[in-house]
């Protein structure tokens, strides 16, 4: 199956909807990890992601997102993207700079930096972030996706 992948060109910003992390998602999360690791159903773990009270403790105004979190959301925009290409031929690295609150709207977002012909396919590079309403980045990284020929 092939996906059908809209030609961006450099300076194209690619977005996504603008959503908040909530607290039952992050104890999803939580939940997901735990559990896989232990092949049991086990409750949520209490930690700065999943409690207010623990995140308090720690000096936080509140609970805030994993950073695997924004990684995840900016790897949902590129499989929604470019599809099986990005699965096959993609690359994402990301850096939290920023403590991302639950319950605080962001967005994920793509700038195009290059467009390089390849002998597989084109190949798109892109700047990759996460940013809350006032545009400040909380995770930035770098993207690559080949879109084979």
């Amino acid at each position: 199956m092939t996906f059908q992948v809209a030609e961006y060109a450099v300076g194209d910003v690619i977005s996504s909807i603008t959503a908040p992390f909530t607290l039952r998602r992050a104890g999803w999360y939580s939940i997901g990890l735990f559990s896989g690791a232990s092949g049991e159903l086990k409750p949520t773990q209490m930690n700065i992601h999943t409690s207010r009270e623990v995140a308090l403790s720690q000096g936080l105004p509140g609970p805030i997102a994993d950073g695997m979190h924004s990684t995840n959301w900016l790897s949902k925009l590129l499989a929604e993207k470019f599809g099986d290409h990005y699965i096959a031929r993609g690359a994402l690295r990301t850096k939290y700079i920023k403590t991302t609150p639950l319950d605080v709207p962001i967005t994920c977002k793509l700038e195009v930096t290059a467009v390089e012909e390849t002998p597989d396919g084109v190949k798109y590079v892109m700047d990759a972030w996460t940013e809350n309403e006032e545009g400040t980045k909380l995770t930035v990284g770098a993207a690559s996706v080949v879109v084979a020929q």
